[in-house]
């Protein structure tokens, strides 16, 4: 089943919200001192990730 072009266009527009939220959250991982506010924003960088990954599937 072909997706219409407002499907596209809508997944393409959450793809670019996920890409940006994958590099805020490790770039503020890669600030934090805290050990246990680092590892929490690595887990939301990877829980983006799985996000985007899944709407990339969709594409393929």
């Amino acid at each position: 089943m072909a997706l219409t072009e407002k499907e596209l266009s809508a997944i393409e527009d959450q793809l670019s919200g996920e890409q940006l939220l994958i590099t805020k959250f490790k770039a503020y991982s890669q600030m934090c001192t805290d050990t246990e506010i680092k590892q929490k924003c690595e887990t939301i960088a990877g829980k983006h990730q799985t996000h985007y990954d899944k709407l990339l599937s969709f594409l393929n």
